[in-house]
């Protein structure tokens, strides 16, 4: 049977993880509604982007502009978009398997391949590999900023 002491320690022992629950929910909580905030903020763009896309899809299609026409392509360019930091589980190495297998498709055609990037994991990857890497950014932080 357990002594007094080890009672008292074992109730201790449950107050502390109690604590600590506590205080991992409220920041929790704090993640949570500042996530729902940036989804609120974001809807205006989304409504204006939706009403842009809306009137383009009722524009007219007698005309036709030239950079709408198609034709075979001789270069394909890519916009790849990554973290800075690897903290995002299989995100970004599932990203590379992908793009990888869509410019070795396109490099089968003969196409030549440019590739922009976003985020210190791509300009790393991209940097590796013989790809013509026309230009990197990297540092944007969580909220990144449109210089007007």
């Amino acid at each position: 049977m357990a002594g007094g002491r080890e009672i008292k320690t074992k109730i201790k022992s449950v107050q502390n993880t109690r604590k600590v629950t506590r205080a991992l929910e409220m920041v929790s909580a704090s993640k949570i509604r500042k996530a729902q905030e940036q989804m609120r903020s974001s809807r205006p763009y989304v409504q204006a982007m939706r009403t842009i896309i809306g009137h383009l899809a009722k524009a007219s299609s007698d005309y036709q502009h030239p950079f709408l026409a198609e034709r075979t392509p001789k270069r394909v360019g890519y916009l790849v978009i990554t973290s800075d930091r690897g903290l995002c589980g299989g995100l970004n190495s599932n990203q590379f398997k992908i793009l990888l297998a869509d410019m070795k498709q396109w490099q089968d055609k003969g196409c030549e391949i440019d590739v922009v990037t976003i985020g210190n994991k791509a300009s790393a990857f991209f940097k590796r590999l013989n790809v013509n890497l026309v230009a990197a950014q990297s540092g944007l932080g969580d909220r990144p900023q449109l210089d007007k």
